[in-house]
């Protein structure tokens, strides 16, 4: 495997919380040093881990668990502003969400794939500029 993938908060929460298609989630971890996203995957990671805590369908101390197992996760983590034009420009051209995009940049910025289990972002991303870049996890 030597295709760098780009990985969002739907499927890395599927890393550390048992949810539809987890298992194919999990394969993913295979590709360690060749799974990236940006630095903010840990809040939105935590934001989605704070719904169930806040349900209570977690407790504070599975959220704090939770995420330290996504510390662990064999992740390049991404600080940099460099794919920052192109995620405001996707945002307008797609009419979505800056943080999707800000996925979909670096993936075109590493001229990697962007796997999500964001549906709705992935039926937006089905455009032939695109040449099917974004991936659902569900078909991988």
């Amino acid at each position: 495997m030597t295709q760098a993938l780009v990985v969002d908060a739907s499927v890395a929460v599927k890393w550390v919380l048992p949810e539809e298609d987890s298992d194919l989630a999990e394969r993913l971890i295979d590709w360690q040093g060749w799974l990236h996203a940006p630095a903010f995957i840990f809040l939105e990671v935590a934001n989605a881990l704070w719904y169930q805590m806040r349900s209570g369908k977690l407790s504070p101390a599975a959220v704090a668990g939770c995420m330290a197992d996504l510390r662990q996760a064999p992740l390049v983590i991404w600080d940099g502003e460099e794919p920052l034009p192109s995620t405001l420009e996707w945002a307008r051209m797609l009419d979505h969400a800056v943080y999707d995009c800000a996925y979909l940049a670096l993936a075109l910025h590493l001229d990697a794939a962007y796997v999500t289990a964001d549906q709705r972002f992935w039926r937006k991303a089905q455009r032939p500029d695109l040449n099917q870049r974004v991936v659902l996890l569900a078909e991988l």
